[in-house]
């Protein structure tokens, strides 16, 4: 299943496991109109399925530990299996179990079939396919980053750096800073999608920044993702064996709400950027809910949580 459905949260419990549960049965009950005869029969379907799958897999435990031989283990899936001299008995109950289990889950499935039962029938063979299928893809993530049989270089290449910019303003400034400080060759690009504005761009970028080349890239269309897709995947040709770095600014808000009604186009850039082979995205944040106290700018991580909330009461 999903990674995030087996981590355990602060409690050692799977939170988001539970929390997923607990949205499906509340909607069940909702679409239900929380009727208990609607519900019983979908539940017991899938209590008695269970029932049968388990004693049938004890069933199967029990006739590996009947091909031992007396005082012999062998290490199973999660445990040890050790030879039981009663194992013919134990698998005899357990086969049993399975037989009554499942007849009582097809006498559900075919008496309440028109009653609901149909929704359980199709969508337990439907969530044991999707298990399938992510369980086969992480097998083929683990066995892409395995090192095992596989040839590797360790070696130092030349990165190019490019910084996305949309204006010339106190970002921009941070955006360019951090290039410089990377030390490799660096330039900027700017999505042109409209002209007028590009050309404000470019003399504001060399009446303040004067330094580093400002490409501008014409999108008539105005799309973000195509234009810098295409410019990335050209400079990956034109260097095969280096690699391409691309800054992108964002302006990190105090809450969720004034970030919502922002663009956040660094979203738009990752996924333009997604697929593409030695390109690294970096962003770089903004942080507006810097305050200003006395003409001087107050950097908030220097700040304690009594210091945060008596300058945000201030604010008020």
């Amino acid at each position: 299943m999903p990674r995030q459905l087996t981590i355990r949260g602060g409690r050692l419990v799977f939170s988001w496991g539970i929390i997923t549960l607990a949205a499906f049965a509340s909607l069940l009950v909702i679409v239900m109109n929380a009727s208990t005869s609607a519900l019983i029969p979908l539940y017991a379907i899938g209590v008695f399925l269970s029932f049968t799958i388990s004693q049938t897999g004890m069933v199967v435990r029990l006739r590996k530990i009947g091909r031992l031989k007396p005082g012999e283990s062998v290490q199973g899936l999660e445990t040890v299996m050790t030879y039981d001299p009663r194992w013919r008995l134990k698998m005899v109950v357990s086969g049993f179990g399975a037989v009554c289990t499942g007849i009582v889950m097809m006498i559900f499935a075919i008496t309440k079939f028109t009653s609901g039962a149909w929704f359980v029938i199709v969508l337990i063979p439907v969530l044991v396919f999707l298990f399938f299928r992510v369980h086969h893809h992480y097998k083929d993530v683990a066995h892409a980053l395995s090192l095992r049989d596989k040839t590797y270089d360790i070696a130092v290449h030349p990165v190019q750096t490019v910084v996305l910019v949309d204006g010339v303003h106190s970002g921009t400034i941070e955006l360019v800073n951090f290039a410089k400080s990377l030390q490799h060759p660096w330039h900027a690009v700017h999505i042109g999608v409209n002209p007028e504005k590009s050309q404000k761009v470019q003399d504001l970028w060399d009446e303040v920044i004067g330094e580093g080349e400002l490409v501008v890239v014409s999108s008539p269309y105005r799309q973000l993702n195509r234009p810098i897709r295409n410019y990335v995947e050209n400079l990956l040709r034109e260097n095969p064996d280096s690699y391409v770095h691309v800054v992108v600014g964002h302006l990190a808000m105090d809450n969720v709400w004034k970030q919502a009604l922002h663009q956040n186009s660094v979203i738009i850039f990752n996924l333009a950027l997604n697929g593409l082979e030695r390109v690294v995205l970096t962003i770089v944040p903004h942080q507006i809910g810097r305050q200003q106290n006395g003409g001087e700018v107050v950097d908030r991580n220097m700040l304690t949580k009594a210091d945060l909330r008596r300058t945000d009461s201030g604010n008020r």
